[in-house]
């Protein structure tokens, strides 16, 4: 019997990958080619499969990778076209396709074992993937221009970070090869090394996957899909090189205690982050680069705790008046604005006023819209109206400390700056009394199990008691005009004056008062965001807890010494709050582990240290002047 022949069909090696797989002849026209049009497939595209080649290695071990099984909503197809002109759009940080080295370690596509290996924690699904062309879900294939004619240089790390960083190996040259086994097929790695628990590790990857899991939870309030800030990271990050840096540079200031090598890492991108937002390149969106100089600017005390970055706050400001012009998205540009605000607090207190610039509040003109829920701040939470009072109050105080310490003998004007700042100080007084906490109907629920919207509302009530807390300390006048034994139910509905309190009884009061907003934050448990906004409270009350004399007297006192068995509740409750602050901030500095934290633990020590040796008007401000210990508190 004949055998019958099969009809011959020609190899198509460089058509689209549906025509490869099933090895017939591709007309490979663009976007899509004849043969899947005819038969009403999508064409996959045109793409190369890689290959490692290890034919040098005298121990062959083949790995096999696995594919990425995150649930990705949707992936996106990228064309040639497509990677070239994202290219173009990474404003330099990248060189030209024809120079490009990829880092692209055996275990790119598994991303959460990577940061399970690395990191010892959970993996974050938020990264978007489109920089990954899956055509088909057993195919993980590379993108590349057509025309590009590079040649890619591969960096295979070895082990975890440290050892990326510290023992970095160039692999043997990368090789393409067609498909040999149609769609089934799987990048294939040869690997020197036996023990399949040593993972590879991509050190731009493993920061970018940290920052989204880690870093933003440990900068924000409260953290969701609601998040703006995290919104417009995760829309921009893969085609704007600004971002890029930034993220990297403020995952890797995080990792730097534990991985020392990292700080040096983290300063490369912030200066090359610094340089773009300094240049800043026309295609660039301003949203973009707003967003990026705000995040140096923040987290400038990262990795140099005692600067407060001016000039980028100045910057950020002439940025957003210009998107303020053009810009009709509210959301967005409440977003800015809060952020703006929320800066120019922690600010205030530590700098010169005229540092800040052109920097201006968008007054609200009206009474405020009931209708609309109000949107918590990623930083401020729903504490909008008490940051601005809060900025305004330490606007004042600063300035007026700075004049009447370089005042010698009173004069007629130094009168009137006294009465002036009396007369704002009032002002704001009134405004922190009357504020109301918003309440849960009117606010929109941010959507974080570990900071649901009481924390905010606690918060809220803490920001208004130390403004009010500042007021007392500095101008003595508007306490005494309300003095009355202290009552924290008369706290925000103060009785008219029945006498004038001596200074013991002023700084009493002053000390409950402390330890009533030290009762707010107790009410917050450690495992809220809200933990990252706390430093600035604890702080601004920390030199209210004071102590009784008599409580300070030294182990050589005699126990039959008048006043040594006087130690009143009070001052126990003062030792309590200060176990308190102390336990909590250095909590945080291992959730936080930047210098800047130890900074603002160190200022607080310093505070007690001065009132405990019998400064009686040390203040926390002055001290932090003084001490040079001003960092970001936030």
């Amino acid at each position: 019997m004949q055998q019958s022949v099969k009809a011959s069909h020609s190899k198509s090696r460089n058509g689209c990958l549906r025509c490869k797989a099933r090895k017939v002849k591709c007309d490979e026209r663009k976007p899509a080619c004849a043969r899947c049009e005819d038969q009403k497939y999508d064409c996959p595209g045109y793409a190369l499969n890689v290959r490692w080649s290890q034919k040098h290695q005298t121990r062959p071990n083949n790995i096999e990778s696995p594919l990425r099984r995150g649930k990705a909503k949707s992936r996106t197809n990228i064309t040639s076209s497509s990677v070239a002109e994202g290219f173009h759009q990474m404003n330099g940080w990248l060189d030209p396709p024809s120079q490009l080295d990829f880092v692209m370690p055996a275990d790119i596509f598994n991303i959460d074992n990577i940061s399970q290996d690395l990191l010892g924690g959970e993996s974050s699904a938020r990264i978007n993937d489109n920089i990954i062309d899956s055509p088909d879900e057993n195919m993980t294939i590379w993108t590349l221009p057509e025309d590009s004619g590079s040649t890619f240089n591969i960096i295979e790390p070895m082990g975890v970070i440290g050892q990326f960083l510290d023992n970095t190996a160039r692999s043997p040259p990368f090789q393409f090869e067609s498909p040999s086994r149609g769609e089934q097929s799987l990048i294939q790695v040869r690997h020197p090394y036996p023990d399949p628990h040593l993972r590879l590790s991509n050190m731009p990857t493993t920061l970018s996957e940290y920052f989204f899991r880690d870093v933003i939870t440990l900068y924000c309030s409260w953290d969701s899909e609601l998040n703006v800030m995290r919104n417009i990271i995760e829309k921009m990050w893969q085609s704007s090189g600004v971002l890029y840096h930034t993220i990297q540079s403020m995952a890797a200031a995080c990792l730097s205690k534990d991985f020392p090598h990292l700080l040096r890492v983290a300063r490369e991108e912030r200066s090359q982050a610094l340089h773009l937002v300094n240049n800043r390149p026309q295609e660039v969106e301003k949203q973009v680069m707003l967003l990026a100089s705000m995040l140096l600017g923040h987290t400038s005390s990262w990795l140099s705790p005692h600067n407060l970055a001016t000039e980028t706050f100045r910057a950020s400001q002439s940025i957003l008046d210009e998107i303020a012009t053009e810009n009709n998205d509210i959301s967005e540009m409440s977003f800015f604005r809060d952020t703006m605000d929320y800066w120019a607090m922690l600010l205030v207190y530590l700098t010169d006023k005229n540092e800040l610039g052109e920097y201006h509040r968008e007054e609200r003109v009206g009474p405020p819209n009931l209708t609309k829920p109000i949107e918590p701040h990623p930083y401020s939470g729903i504490s909008q109206d008490m940051v601005r009072a809060l900025t305004d109050t330490g606007i004042l105080i600063f300035q007026y400390r700075k004049h009447m310490s370089t005042m010698k003998f009173m004069t007629e004007s130094d009168l009137d700056v006294f009465r002036t700042a009396l007369r704002e100080g009032r002002r704001l007084e009134r405004m922190f009394l009357a504020h109301q906490v918003p309440s849960a109907v009117q606010t929109k629920n941010p959507g974080d199990p570990k900071t649901p919207l009481k924390h905010l509302e606690l918060m809220d009530e803490a920001y208004r008691c130390t403004g009010l807390l500042q007021l007392y300390r500095v101008f003595p006048d508007l306490l005494n005009e309300r003095y009355s034994p202290w009552n924290k139910d008369h706290i925000l509905r103060p009785l008219p004056a029945h006498q004038v309190p001596t200074k013991q009884e002023r700084q009493l009061w002053l000390t409950q008062f402390a330890l009533h907003i030290l009762g707010i934050l107790e009410e917050i448990p450690f495992e809220s965001r809200t933990r990252s906004a706390q430093p600035f409270v604890m702080v601004a009350i920390s030199g209210e807890l004071r102590q009784n004399s008599h409580s300070l007297q030294g182990s050589g006192v005699s126990i039959t010494d008048t006043g040594v068995l006087s130690i009143d509740s009070v001052s126990i409750e003062v030792a309590r709050a200060r176990k308190f602050v102390s336990s909590r901030l250095s909590a945080y500095t291992h959730i936080l582990p930047l210098r800047k934290s130890q900074v603002i633990l160190e200022l607080i020590n310093q505070v007690w240290s001065a009132i405990d040796e019998g400064q009686e008007d040390a203040y926390w401000l002055d001290i932090a002047y003084e001490k040079k210990l001003g960092t970001m508190m936030g």
